[in-house]
């Protein structure tokens, strides 16, 4: 069995653009529609957009991940705040409270077989070796996101308490869009070194090599430990 040939520059970018906008559809719509249209329709076209691409996956037998039923549970929660987002206490609070949600969808994520990050980097075309440490790893990596949205409800909540409403949601832009755009690059680019890192430190279990075998390995475990790079 030979090797398949590693995907160039382009294939990776098309992998990552078809699961960004098939898995994270809902939010990309609600978000696309209120600027265009106003909230009353774009919640309206989210919901007509996970009913029909709920179909079109029950049609194709194309699996629902966890991360779009996040992205199409989150949609329908932001909506529905936005709603109610005109009373000043609801302006206030409005991002505390989706961070909240967020980091808890996170959480409950890194449980089951395979933790949340790990299905959004197969979902992107990666394959990994099934071993403790990559899943340990997984499960790490998926807690680090839900501490990284509670950090930031906290945060946002304590701008809240002390600067004026106009200037707290100036800062909250700001800190969101910079540390959100970070934490994707280090996910996306960096999850090689932070395996090796997490190695070193003793944070995953230690996996035995296996005994030398005459007749040549599969693949996925002749690559060994380098398979589990998370989005290097």
């Amino acid at each position: 069995m030979t090797a398949e040939a590693p995907m160039t520059l382009m294939q990776r970018l098309s992998h990552v653009l078809k699961f960004i906008l098939w898995e994270f559809g809902p939010l990309i719509i609600l978000l696309v529609l209120s600027r265009a249209f106003g909230l009353k329709v774009a919640i309206a076209g989210t919901i007509a957009f996970i009913l029909i691409d709920g179909a079109r996956r029950y049609w194709r037998r194309l699996p629902v991940t966890r991360i779009y039923l996040l992205s199409s549970g989150l949609a329908l929660v932001f909506g529905t705040i936005d709603l109610l987002a005109q009373a000043p206490f609801m302006l206030k609070y409005e991002a505390v409270i989706t961070n909240v949600v967020t980091g808890g969808a996170f959480l409950l994520g890194a449980r089951g077989e395979k933790p949340m990050i790990q299905e959004i980097a197969e979902q992107r075309g990666e394959a990994f070796p099934v071993r403790p440490d990559v899943t340990h790893f997984f499960r790490l990596f998926t807690l680090a996101w839900a501490a990284y949205f509670f950090v930031k409800a906290a945060a946002y909540l304590w701008i809240g308490e002390i600067m004026p409403l106009g200037e707290a949601l100036a800062l909250r832009s700001i800190i969101g869009s910079v540390s959100l755009g970070l934490m994707i690059a280090i996910s996306f680019t960096q999850g090689r070194r932070l395996f090796f890192l997490c190695r070193w430190l003793g944070l995953l279990p230690i996996v035995m090599e296996a005994p030398a075998h005459p007749d040549p390995l599969p693949v996925g475990e002749r690559e060994g430990p380098d398979a589990a790079a998370a989005g290097g």
